[in-house]
């Protein structure tokens, strides 16, 4: 039943009539051994599969009866198969008859078309051109198959599917590229416009050079290196690297017998202007393509250059003494001559002394120089000297290239002489410095006292600038050092010490106490601060017990969080302060160490005095009453009354103060004194001798003091009294000084003036 809507059709056309329209067997049609598409998209077919599974084919696709020639083959793969022989071969819709296959569909729509192959095979080339995804490769092959096929030109195939000469011409360049080009262009990993150039290239060796340098990663900015070359890029590499602009060559370009196999540069297929439709992108028609080519008529040319020379008996020089007179690749000067065939050495602008000698060249007799340029063997020099050009522009009748030629001459000659001058003064500067330098290396095979303080020094200053601001601050403030210029007062401070070296020691160290969670986290074997670690074994620091103290500190920060209204014990006067110290409310410190400080300052007495006594008893090991219970932050019983009211510093080695004399003895003057008077005998100290160069030999496992004579950074020792240990070089004396319990004893170096020996 129809209404005023359906559309009418038309009755499919009898046999013979023309084109029939059949819905086939898919088994039926077997596949075209011709159609140009090779690749086929997976995930599209799948797409394509889908959808005609869901709502059928919309698009007959074209086939032909089963050539002849083809029935025997089709027959045996059929029995193979087990399945009946297919009676039709598929000419368009390859992709729909897949899609088909993989949805299970049993029969597809078709248009039955009588055709020959030429037929079949230009229908297949022209729909495949129609299409927007068909790739320049697979448009390529099918132009070349269409014109073998047909006996058809490039224009004749333009002309057939609507394109430009050049176009087809591009297209058909294509299918140069080597191999790997090829499946590089298939893969996507080459695109048609990067491809064409190197295709144009004529030597497959150079090709595949010039292919791995467009595909390799080219380190885009903004893609972490993962961006290849551009089309521009590429271009400009083939053009720079595989091609020569033959206005450089020094042969003849028309001489067809430099290589006989080559011909002629006018007339080669390898010239830009052979072809101009394929280098629409070059600006010159005279450019070689086939770099091989021509280096070998270079190579040639150099050779025939050469026994002309000989010929005529012209002097030629080579080897060490042409690079002498050439010693630059790119000046081209050859010292003490003048060229023949370059504008630089003439003194007419633009003319070379060839040109403007050029009779006079020949009737005189002179004959030039022939230099092999060291640089590039293939090229052969002609110079003349000096005077011999002077000769020659006379003969001439050139007055005034001849007076001109004087002038450069002498100018030659004075820049010539500064020249050497200047040299001559460069490697004096830079030989006795290295000379110099060869001595120092040498002597640090055994070196001196003062050798390896100087070099101490130089080590610890470089150290020194290599510092961060915030630990070049965090040292000078451990140092007492001052807070201007933190630096300069820790370059200074390498200069005074008499061991530079620990103070190098000590930068390594406080360098190497970074802590990071994240990375002894993802390397679990590696050390835990090495330097810090080896410095603090060296000094004698007690790296055990300041962990103690500190994890003491933190319960008893914990615990007064917990507790606050313990923290009723007033605060001494500076933890009241302000971080003005006039009260003020303190600013808070962006430094993750600063804030730990301020934190610490707000602990009440009673968690300080807690934390005190943990301290002490991890350090002595005395079982202090309440220490147990302070440490685990448990209610502890009073200890230490008289502790400070701040929290406990960091562990430090005490330096013990000299304790005064008793009263009975010489040097309490036979009187008891009373408590604050023995403290100040103790301050006055025991009388001794200073050192001299006579006595400091005999100074080594004597009781020694400290004068007030030290150097600046070394005053926190006046009146400290040690041990001479021993004695190192010609002034210095290494002392010993005793250290808390637990403790390594301290040592450090003094100038013998700077110390006296107590009696």
């Amino acid at each position: 039943m129809t209404d005023a809507h359906d559309t009418i059709t038309h009755a499919i056309p009898a046999a013979g009539a023309g084109a029939g329209f059949a819905h086939l067997p898919v088994l039926s049609i077997a596949r075209s051994l011709t159609n140009p598409r090779k690749h086929f998209d997976p995930v599209f077919l799948q797409e394509l599969a889908d959808s005609i599974k869901a709502t059928g084919v919309h698009q007959p696709i074209l086939v032909r009866p089963l050539p002849a020639h083809r029935v025997a083959d089709e027959q045996a793969w059929a029995k193979t198969e087990k399945r009946e022989r297919a009676q039709y071969e598929l000419i368009a819709g390859e992709h729909r008859w897949r899609a088909c296959q993989m949805a299970g569909m049993a029969e597809i729509p078709a248009m039955i078309r009588d055709m020959t192959d030429a037929e079949a095979l230009e229908a297949q080339v022209i729909e495949n051109l129609q299409r927007k995804d068909v790739s320049e490769l697979e448009e390529a092959e099918g132009f070349q198959v269409l014109m073998q096929h047909q006996g058809i030109s490039a224009d004749q195939m333009g002309a057939k599917i609507g394109k430009s000469r050049a176009y087809v011409y591009g297209r058909l360049k294509i299918l140069d590229l080597c191999e790997e080009g090829r499946q590089a262009l298939r893969e996507g990993k080459l695109d048609y416009s990067c491809g064409l150039p190197i295709a144009r290239i004529p030597n497959e060796q150079l090709q595949l050079k010039a292919l791995q340098r467009a595909i390799a990663p080219h380190g885009g900015w903004n893609d972490g290196g993962r961006s290849r070359m551009s089309a521009r890029e590429v271009q400009y590499m083939c053009q720079s690297e595989f091609m020569t602009k033959l206005e450089y060559a020094r042969f003849d370009r028309e001489d067809a017998t430099l290589c006989a196999t080559a011909g002629a540069c006018s007339t080669c297929p390898n010239r830009t202007g052979a072809n101009p439709d394929l280098f629409t992108d070059v600006d010159s028609a005279d450019v070689c393509t086939n770099p091989p080519c021509f280096k070998a008529k270079e190579e040639a040319h150099a050779v025939r250059v050469r026994k002309q020379a000989q010929d005529m008996g012209c002097e030629i020089i080579d080897g060490r003494a042409a690079k002498e007179l050439v010693p630059s690749a790119y000046s081209g000067g050859v010292t003490g001559y003048l060229r023949l065939d370059s504008p630089s050495d003439s003194p007419v602008k633009g003319k070379t002394l060839r040109k403007l000698t050029h009779k006079a060249l020949e009737e005189s007799g002179i004959k030039p120089t022939m230099v092999v340029n060291p640089h590039d063997e293939k090229e052969l020099i002609a110079v003349v000297t000096p005077n011999q050009a002077e000769e020659l522009l006379k003969m001439a009748g050139k007055a005034e290239a001849h007076k001109q030629l004087l002038a450069d001459n002498e100018r030659d000659a004075k820049q010539n002489e500064q020249n050497q001058k200047k040299q001559a003064e460069e490697t004096y500067e830079r030989d006795w410095r290295t000379e110099v330098a060869r001595q120092i290396a040498v002597h640090t095979k055994e070196p001196s006292d003062a050798c390896l303080v100087t070099a101490a020094r130089m080590v610890t200053q470089h150290l020194a600038t290599s510092l961060n601001g915030e630990y070049a601050k965090e040292l000078c403030k451990m140092l007492e050092l001052g807070k201007v210029a933190p630096k300069d007062a820790i370059r200074d401070l390498a200069n005074d010490w008499a061991h530079p070296i620990a103070l190098a020691g000590a930068i390594l160290a406080l360098r190497d106490k970074h802590y990071s969670p994240w990375y002894y986290e993802h390397n679990p074997s590696a050390p835990r601060n090495p330097e810090l670690m080896a410095m603090a074994e060296a000094c004698g620091v007690d790296v055990e017990a300041i962990k103690a103290q500190v994890k003491a500190n933190m319960r008893a920060a914990a615990k007064q969080s917990a507790n606050p209204a313990e923290g009723d014990t007033p605060l001494p006067p500076a933890a009241r302060a302000g971080a003005d110290g006039k009260g003020g409310k303190a600013k808070k410190s962006n430094n993750p160490a600063a804030r730990a400080a301020e934190d610490a300052e707000k602990l009440s007495s009673a968690a300080a005095t807690a934390g005190i006594a943990a301290a002490l008893q991890s350090l002595s090991g005395d079982a202090a009453p309440g220490a147990a219970e302070a440490a685990q932050g448990d209610e502890a019983v009073p200890v230490a009354a008289a502790a400070a009211q701040a929290p406990a510093p960091l562990v430090t080695v005490k330096r013990p103060k000299p304790t005064a004399p008793a009263a009975d003895t010489p040097a309490s003057g036979g009187q008891q004194e009373p408590a604050g008077d023995a403290q100040d005998s103790a301050d006055a100290q025991t009388a001794g001798k200073p050192l001299t160069p006579e006595t400091r030999a005999g100074a080594a496992g004597k009781k020694v003091r400290v004068l007030s004579t030290v150097s600046k950074s070394m005053r926190v020792w006046i009146g400290e009294e040690g041990k001479a240990i021993e004695l190192m070089g010609d002034c210095a004396v290494l002392v010993e000084f005793p250290a808390a319990p637990r403790c390594k004893p301290q040592t450090n170096s003094f100038d013998y003036s700077e110390l006296e020996v107590i009696e």
